[in-house]
């Protein structure tokens, strides 16, 4: 692996069957895993693996920031060959990639191969307390800490950290922090303690975790507007399609902190889709310190069958929801 010439590799992968949720099409969040499986696999077949970073060097592999266009559909049985292209040195002590996942779909003239998806996907080294002198082709990409925002101030007041919060935590204004953090805004916030299965390397969310919470968050926040994953499906046989999703870690938060999520609809555009806005936070020595951000572009499909599906613009209770024209913001 180096950090300045541009190489490429192909990764070969399946989508995994977790992400089968809606007859056999793939969600966005395992879409992406995709893409870092791909990425991953470049530093194996580039010479430095994951493994070997970080038993050998104390370096931690972290996907920092991961931007994804979906453009054709997913199955479980797909069979996925992602091109992985690194790109040159850009000075930001980052390695950045550009990615384009090809499968194979039938057509009127026989099988061809489609693009599926196209990402850019950065990520750094992170060095453990009791690592190693990092090797002089590493250290460009090696840092101590992941720092890639500013601290923000507290807002009034402080979080309740006296009760452990379990299973989906709470939603809504459970606090002053919660309160602060949603006010003016069409959003919901969503407080809950970071479990050890979202994190890695023994202490912090890694970039798969936030791309879980991203996906709980939607649904969360749909359940609150009443117009949940399965009110829609049962009712109207709708299932949210994602045609783009981004998810950047700026601050690491630690296994066990309690993260505030703030899911915010941002724009309805005509009747065919919503963007949305991710903002995750930790209350950690008296500074609000804001970890990661995204943002997800949706729409609404109607399944005809077990096979097929087709975009529906929304209708008007659906716009009333995402809009929170029912309410102040929750």
């Amino acid at each position: 692996m180096t950090t300045s010439t541009a190489q490429v590799v192909t990764a070969q992968s399946r989508p995994r069957y977790e992400g089968s949720n809606i007859n056999t099409w793939i969600g966005f969040k395992h879409v992406m895993y995709v893409i870092e499986e791909a990425v991953l696999d470049f530093l194996r077949q580039s010479g430095r693996s994951p493994q070997e970073l970080y038993e050998s060097y104390g370096l931690g592999v972290d996907i920092v920031d991961s931007d994804a266009r979906i453009l054709t559909a997913l199955h479980i049985d797909d069979v996925t060959r992602t091109e992985v292209t690194q790109q040159p040195d850009d000075g930001s002590g980052e390695l950045a990639f550009r990615t384009v996942t090809y499968v194979d779909r039938a057509g009127q003239n026989g099988a061809a191969t489609v693009k599926a998806v196209t990402a850019k996907v950065r990520l750094v080294l992170r060095k453990a307390a009791d690592a190693p002198e990092t090797p002089a082709d590493l250290a460009p990409i090696t840092v101590a800490e992941i720092r890639r925002g500013p601290a923000q101030s507290q807002p009034a007041g402080a979080g309740d950290s006296g009760a452990t919060l379990v299973g989906r935590g709470v939603v809504g204004p459970a606090d002053e922090v919660a309160r602060a953090l949603g006010e003016g805004r069409n959003a919901v916030v969503w407080r809950w303690r970071i479990p050890y299965f979202y994190c890695h390397f023994n202490e912090r969310i890694q970039h798969s975790g936030y791309l879980r919470i991203m996906e709980e968050v939607v649904d969360l926040f749909l359940a609150e507007r009443g117009i949940s994953i399965r009110t829609l499906l049962a009712g109207q046989r709708w299932i949210p399609v994602v045609p783009q999703a981004r998810v950047e870690i700026l601050r690491e938060a630690l296994m066990e902190e309690e993260l505030y999520t703030v899911f915010t609809v941002e724009t309805v555009f005509k009747d065919l889709t919503y963007t949305a806005a991710m903002d995750c936070y930790v209350v950690r020595d008296g500074e609000l310190l804001h970890t990661a951000t995204g943002r997800i572009t949706h729409g609404y499909a109607v399944t005809l069958d077990r096979h097929n599906w087709q975009v529906v613009p929304f209708d008007a209770k659906t716009i009333a929801a995402l809009n929170n024209e029912q309410g102040g913001a929750v």
